[in-house]
């Protein structure tokens, strides 16, 4: 879903101070390639452009909290996807917490639609919470989020309207829509100002995407 619509991931490298690591990835690395009798090297080589010192640097904690662009050569190296190396940092280690902030964990850009994606949880397949972010006279929808679950939007800044089953909708600031069921909706920001709308969404809206 992301690929077509040229989105663009930002993960900060490293942790800002007092904010604790989501998960232990160096250690879910380790774990995967021991499972596969895999060496570092050759992790490496089937990455298709990891830099060694990167992948000893994870593995030993050094980078607590890699990028999107390492997460994926991690993946291809070990054959499974983002999301699977996140589901499994899960299963060995199920008691963490985040100390984040509005800045979120990570930020998806569709540069072309005009909307950012701020998730202020952990990249995971099972629950999304975060923030739209969408431009004047842009818009959103099932299309773009390809969500088939259960989803909350409240409108935070700005207006927006447009339509849910064919019905028009209109959201103000503070109000608020729940849906189920993979319902077609489509909703545009048709004033000068950028909106802003919370999002929840169960399974995870974006991860798919990884």
């Amino acid at each position: 879903m992301m690929k077509k619509n040229k989105a663009v991931t930002k993960v900060p490298e490293n942790p800002g101070k007092g904010i604790p690591a989501i998960l232990d990835i160096g250690k879910t690395v380790r774990t995967l390639r021991a499972e596969r009798g895999m060496s570092g090297v050759e992790l490496c080589r089937r990455s298709g452009g990891l830099d060694p010192k990167t992948l000893t640097a994870v593995e030993k904690g050094r980078i607590r909290n890699p990028s999107i662009a390492t997460l994926e050569l991690l993946s291809r190296g070990l054959g499974t996807s983002v999301s699977g190396i996140f589901k499994r940092a899960e299963m060995l280690d199920n008691r963490y917490f985040l100390v984040g902030s509005q800045k979120g964990s990570y930020k998806v850009e569709f540069v072309s639609k005009g909307v950012q994606l701020i998730s202020f949880t952990p990249l995971s397949r099972e629950f999304f919470c975060g923030k739209i972010i969408l431009e004047s006279d842009r818009e959103f929808g099932r299309a773009l989020l390809g969500h088939q679950g259960v989803f909350f939007l409240l409108v935070l800044i700005g207006q927006v309207e447009g339509e849910m089953e064919g019905k028009k909708i209109v959201l103000k600031e503070g109000e608020n829509l729940y849906c189920r069921g993979g319902m077609n909706f489509n909703l545009r920001n048709l004033h000068p100002r950028t909106a802003s709308l919370l999002l929840v969404s169960v399974p995870a809206c974006v991860a798919s995407g990884f």
